[in-house]
């Protein structure tokens, strides 16, 4: 249940005719399917935004991830899938994310991940924010929530990631919380790859 991962965080964002929250998703029969069909546009998205970018991530099979949702960002398996969820004022005495209609899924504006490199280590995956929806500070919000699962509920010791140099936004993001740079840890063809790494304090 949400209640067991934590109270969902909730903010007066830039755009002050919404309210955004974030919410973990575990993609199951009792969630609203806005939820689950707002993930599944968010990572067609980051695929084909950092295609264009010159990045093809075919090598690591990621058209595979939106069809077996929650997949190896499974809650069970010691992973972790958070979106924010943007609320209209208008909405906001019904925002119960899980009362989403279908059609609702475009209040889906951004999402991040986590799964198990072992038992003692996560590595975070998949953030990305609608292009409308961007320098609101979201991406922090998402950021500091799987952290913090990470720490809390997985237990783990050890977080990493990679990105790209390029993607100047997320790696100032990261950096600004305290990954620090490390050497490659996982294989990428890009010359920009960048891994970073955080411990629990």
């Amino acid at each position: 249940s949400v209640a067991a991962l934590g109270p969902v965080r909730t903010s007066a964002t830039a755009m002050t005719a919404h309210t955004m929250k974030i919410v973990p998703v575990k993609c199951q029969d009792d969630e609203s399917p806005a939820l689950k069909q707002g993930i599944t546009e968010l990572f067609k998205l980051y695929f084909d935004e950092l295609y264009e970018l010159g990045c093809d991530l075919g090598f690591q099979g990621f058209q595979n991830e939106w069809i077996d949702l929650p997949g190896k960002y499974d809650f069970e398996k010691n992973g972790g899938l958070f979106v924010a969820v943007s609320i209209p004022k208008e909405h906001e005495s019904n925002a119960d994310v899980n009362k989403l209609k279908l059609e609702d899924s475009k209040y889906v504006v951004g999402c991040i991940a986590i799964r198990p490199l072992d038992d003692k280590c996560g590595e975070v995956k998949r953030m990305y924010i609608r292009k409308s929806h961007r320098r609101n500070g979201i991406g922090k919000l998402l950021a500091q929530s799987i952290v913090d699962h990470a720490w809390d509920n997985c237990n783990y010791e050890e977080i990493k990631l990679d990105s790209l140099e390029r993607l100047t936004g997320a790696v100032k993001l990261y950096e600004g919380m305290g990954f620090q740079r490390i050497d490659p840890y996982c294989e990428c063809p890009e010359e920009d790859h960048v891994c970073m790494n955080q411990f629990k304090t």
